[in-house]
């Protein structure tokens, strides 16, 4: 989900072990995500967290990590 301050966007990123199995990533997830806000992000496979500095992009966070979702279980 995405959370915080519009100011300081925040992001948290859990996959169950059917997500990991289909090579869904939380450290990839929470990286677009970050990215999409102008921040950074990272973590494990399992749960990952980051944020960002621009809190109006957060349904364009949303909506990139859908993208990576999408494209991660095609190409599997």
């Amino acid at each position: 989900g995405v959370g915080g301050a519009a100011d300081k966007p925040s992001v948290v990123v859990v996959t169950t072990a059917g997500a990991r199995d289909r090579r869904l990533s939380a450290g990839d997830l929470v990286r677009v995500a970050s990215e999409t806000l102008g921040g950074r992000g990272g973590g494990k496979p399992d749960i990952a967290q980051g944020g960002g500095t621009d809190g109006s992009r957060t349904a364009d966070a949303l909506t990139a990590v859908e993208h990576a979702i999408g494209h991660t279980l095609l190409s599997a």
